[in-house]
């Protein structure tokens, strides 16, 4: 039910207005009457009617004066004006102020019917679009964080595709492409304290949203073995080193506030500035190396102090490349041998660093696991973080690159036996029909030599013998029913030539079709 309010100073005209509409539209409104412009502000303001009847010529303060008031107050206000005809001037001015309609005294029934109808039409369009609206914002708040997330572990994981990545940013409105990251790591000192970490890991993570996100405008990733990522944008006009200083000022400033709440140990690294999404996830690498632990000088340390101070060892990336390449070949040993390669580049024969060698390893693996479409991030993470020595680190990593060479071919397997089942199952429909090995392998897009050498290395014989044993085994199973002459089967298993036929099958199965038909009515 809608309430109506009905501003005029004759009684008898509201009570008129009221009876012709509660005749015209039963049980619709609620009424609500006004004697005077003074009323009617304070009766708009009480009530908050949907729609006012409001007449122009009235004692104290007039319609349009008490239109004036009530509009500002109450922008979506839906006014409609009543005048004499003598006063349309007036009538014209209210629709200036935004009245949606007019009425000239005496208005008949079918005019006041049409006004109302209509506004309770635009009435109901735009509660249905403020649903709608209300509806999306609220879809949208679902799916915001988890937008953050997918996006953050792109970062993290190096798998950030541009397009996808873009159509994340712009769903978080986003509109920065050069930052930094900036990595919590919450150190692992005895089982106590890890055990304590696993219990409030979720709350600590809703405290540093709380924390970062309003001064850093950041992307906060999800907990990630023991690590939290914040992917930082670069504030305007601030010169390099004035912005490491600041973000050296927040890490140090949530390694604080983590630790004075719950009591955890917390070692922060930052990484470089970077531009686009491979250089943010440069500098999330950056970052996991240079996370500290109690051995070393800080707690909250920035990548480019440590390669000023240290010259630590990096690894150039054609390097990576060339370990990348031996993984995709499949090719174990060259991988094992170049990885122990980089791991003594790594370690330096500097054992008292150890926690910056598992960071590069880290890092190593995480480029390595993106290039061979791993998808094993998160679980990389936490399976290395958990290594405390050199030895367990080198076997862990070791074992990991196997592995994926193992997947490599599991999965170049299954490709290889999917294609040739779709392969199969098109020679299996057609074989009646006039098909050839060219044909199959542009089905399965594949060039007709490769194809060729697959089906022969899948099937045990080449595409030619199999298409010859399914016509044959047709051949025999209609020679059996005896419906068909042999002249029939013979285009009915795919043959145009009986002698030909006679010919294929004599070879393939030792004897003619007619001796075959033969034998079988001897049997």
């Amino acid at each position: 039910m809608y309430t109506l309010l009905i501003a005029d100073d004759e009684a008898l005209e509201r009570e008129g207005l009221e009876m012709m509409i509660s005749h015209a539209m039963p049980d619709t409104f609620r009424f609500v009457h006004a004697e005077n412009g003074r009323r009617a502000i304070q009766l708009a303001e009480e009530e908050r009617p949907d729609f006012i009847f409001m007449d122009i010529k009235m004692p104290g303060i007039q319609g349009l004066e008490a239109v004036r008031e009530i509009m500002a107050r109450q922008p979506g206000a839906r006014v409609v004006i009543i005048t004499a005809h003598d006063y349309f001037a007036y009538a014209k001015e209210g629709l200036a102020l935004g009245v949606r309609e007019y009425l000239l005294k005496p208005a008949r029934r079918e005019e006041i019917v049409d006004v109302l109808k209509h506004l309770i039409a635009e009435t109901e369009e735009a509660k249905r679009a403020r649903d709608e609206q209300l509806s999306l914002q609220e879809k949208l708040s679902h799916l915001l964080p988890l937008a953050e997330n997918e996006l953050s572990l792109m970062l993290m994981l190096e798998y950030a595709q541009e397009v996808e990545a873009d159509q994340l940013a712009r769903m978080l409105n986003l509109k920065w492409r050069k930052g930094y990251a900036m990595v919590l790591s919450f150190v692992k000192h005895t089982p106590k304290e890890w055990a304590s970490f696993q219990v409030v890991k979720k709350e600590i993570y809703d405290a540093v949203k709380q924390w970062a996100k309003p001064g850093l405008s950041c992307i906060v990733s999800p907990v990630v073995g023991h690590q939290i990522a914040l992917f930082i944008p670069l504030p305007p006009g601030r010169p390099g080193y004035e912005q490491r200083v600041m973000a050296l000022e927040w890490g140090e400033r949530l390694r604080s506030q983590v630790e004075e709440r719950f009591g955890l140990p917390l070692s922060v690294g930052i990484g470089g500035v970077r531009e686009g999404w491979d250089g943010l996830s440069r500098s999330y690498r950056e970052a996991v190396r240079v996370c500290a632990e109690e051995q070393d000088i800080v707690c909250v340390r920035h990548y480019d102090d440590i390669a000023e101070s240290s010259g630590g060892p990096a690894i150039p990336l054609d390097e990576e490349k060339k370990l990348l390449d031996a993984l995709l070949r499949q090719d174990k040993p060259e991988a094992a041998e170049r990885f122990d390669l980089l791991f003594e580049r790594l370690k330096g024969g500097r054992s008292d660093y150890f926690p910056r060698l598992r960071g590069d390893v880290i890092g190593l693996l995480l480029y390595l696991s993106r290039g061979v479409e791993a998808g094993d991030g998160p679980e990389l993470i936490e399976d290395l973080s958990a290594c405390e020595d050199t030895a367990s680190l080198r076997e862990r990593a070791l074992h990991r690159l196997g592995g994926w060479i193992d997947g490599l071919r599991e999965r170049k397997e299954r490709s290889r036996s999917h294609v040739l089942q779709r392969a199969i199952l098109f020679v299996n429909q057609r074989f009646k029909e006039e098909i050839s090995m060219e044909q199959t392998a542009e089905y399965v897009n594949l060039s007709p030599y490769y194809f060729s050498k697959l089906f022969k290395l899948q099937t045990g014989e080449n595409f030619s013998d199999y298409l010859t044993r399914l016509r044959i085994e047709e051949a025999k199973r209609l020679i059996a029913e005896r419906s068909l002459s042999l002249k029939e089967i013979c285009y009915e298993v795919g043959y145009k030539d009986p002698n030909y036929f006679s010919r294929v099958f004599k070879k393939s199965v030792g004897i003619t079709p007619s001796e075959y038909r033969q034998q079988i009515e001897i049997e």
